[in-house]
Order: structure tokens, then sequence, then C-alpha cells
């Protein structure tokens, strides 16, 4: 799978088979966001799991609003995943680009919801 293809960044609900991180809540206006293939999610997952421990499995299906301490260490933990590795690879872009978008949503007034499949 090439880079473009583990992810696209979105305005408005993103279709498909994709999770996406986007601003706003649901239901509602969803601005821009990243909409992220569903089996590179399974990449993302275990993150998001460490700094949001209300996460489950139904979320995955469902909508959860991410709050900015775990945006922030979301965004540090993947950071973190790259430090270890040099690699430039479709999984190290996701990386990066999600690490990216969310470090750009520091404002607790403005919510971030995670919207799957």
């Amino acid at each position: 799978m090439q880079k473009a293809n583990y992810f696209t960044l979105t305005t408005g609900l993103a279709g498909g088979e994709t999770v996406q991180f986007a601003d706003g809540r649901w239901p509602g206006e969803i601005g821009a966001g990243i909409a992220i293939r569903e089996e590179a999610f399974d990449l993302i997952e275990p993150h998001l799991r460490a700094v949001a421990p209300n996460w489950t499995n139904g979320h995955r299906y469902g909508v959860f609003e991410l709050s900015v301490g775990a945006r922030a260490g979301l965004a540090k933990s993947l950071r973190s995943e790259l430090r270890d590795s040099s690699d430039a690879t479709a999984k190290s872009a996701l990386f990066r680009a999600l690490a990216g978008w969310l470090e750009e949503r520091p404002d607790e007034d403005a919510p971030v919801s995670v919207l799957g499949i």
C-alpha cells in the first residue's frame, strides 16, 4: 500500500471503511479531519488505547470524543515510535500526519471526534 492510501485529509464526514479523526462533535458539524483506512487504524489503535483508557472496542464502530490530554498523549506516542525508526514507510507517514494534525488541536473548547467505521 502506498503512503497516500493509508490516510486522506478530509473536510466533512468521510465515507467508506475508514476511521476518521475530525474537528467537531457528532452529531453536528464535522470539519477538517484525517480519514484512516480501517486496516491502517490497527497501527494506531494500541497507541489510542494507551492514552484514552475509556476507548472500547465498540468505539471503533461508533463515535468517541478525544480529550485534549488524549490528543497530546497520542501525538507524543506516535512521535516516540517514529524516533525509534528512521524508515520512510507508509506507517511512518501516517504516524507523522496524524501526530501533526493532533498537535494543531490543543484547544479544550474545540472538540475532536473519532468517527468509526
